[in-house]
């Protein structure tokens, strides 16, 4: 109703909840013109066609190996956040890289 956006994240992994997202968002009748609704999946064969369908599709692949895919995420990572990290932080950082 305000025009906000709205970010839904691994749909792969509630995929029997995705037709209900698809039946209450089709009955919203009096959506405001600059609402969006973002939604983040991985490939999967059980998201509903219809939704797709409707939807502007954006993919992203990451970098083909883990060390390729690790270095991209390493670079996208300011200074601030790994400069000075101690042992038990950088071993953290790392876990949430991988």
């Amino acid at each position: 109703r305000k025009g906000e956006w709205l970010c839904l994240k691994n749909l792969h992994l509630v995929s029997a909840w995705i037709p209900r997202l698809e039946k209450e968002f089709n009955a919203l009748s009096d959506r405001h013109p600059n609402f969006r609704l973002w939604l983040t999946t991985e490939e999967t064969d059980k998201f509903a066609p219809i939704l797709l369908q409707q939807s502007l599709k954006v993919t992203f692949e990451a970098p083909p190996g883990i060390k390729k895919n690790l270095q991209r995420t390493y670079a996208s990572w300011s200074e601030e956040l790994v400069g000075g990290a101690g042992e038990l932080q950088a071993n953290l950082l790392f876990l949430l890289a991988w």
